[in-house]
């Protein structure tokens, strides 16, 4: 259709809003990031070790959403 091209977002937009697609699901923002670092601190207040491990996930490890390379 002519015209529609117009009404698709460009390829950065696509790669900026682009959701993780993760088995283990990266924090995006800010607000994910200190809601997983709450969850992190009450893990090892009480010792939960799978919560910890899935906490620590969250946070380190590198995310082809959010992490992918910007081409120029």
């Amino acid at each position: 259709m002519p015209g529609a091209e117009a009404d698709r977002p460009s390829a950065v937009e696509e790669t900026t809003k682009r959701p993780c697609t993760c088995v283990i699901a990266h924090v995006q923002n800010d607000e994910e990031r200190a809601r997983v670092q709450a969850a992190l601190d009450n893990a090892l207040r009480t010792n939960d070790a799978q919560a910890v491990l899935v906490a620590c996930m969250q946070l380190m490890q590198p995310c082809p959403a959010r992490d992918e390379p910007v081409a120029r």
